[in-house]
């Protein structure tokens, strides 16, 4: 039949990115945004709630060219990570 050719490195990546975010609890946040790096409608927001709604992560990764930032906590006390290493906290091996 047909041959099935692989999927270009970061389309493989975004779709197991996509899996193991939802695999650790976390919910899309917000729609498709422009990445400010690449300028693609490709940078996604991912939302994890803490214990009694309060606190969590908050993830904007762009699944063109892999710019990542997170966000911890809440209120004054925040924490903001740029660049944030989302494959390594997912476990994804590149």
């Amino acid at each position: 039949m047909g041959k099935k050719f692989p999927l270009p490195p970061w389309l493989e990546h975004a779709a197991m990115v996509k899996k193991k975010m939802k695999e650790r609890g976390f919910k899309m946040a917000d729609r498709v945004q422009i990445c400010e790096k690449c300028e693609e409608y490709a940078e996604e927001t991912w939302s994890l709630k803490g214990g009694q709604g309060m606190g969590g992560r908050d993830i904007c990764a762009c699944m063109n060219c892999g710019r990542a930032r997170s966000w911890k906590g809440s209120g004054p006390s925040r924490i903001v990570e740029e660049p944030f290493d989302l494959m390594g906290f997912l476990g994804i091996r590149t």
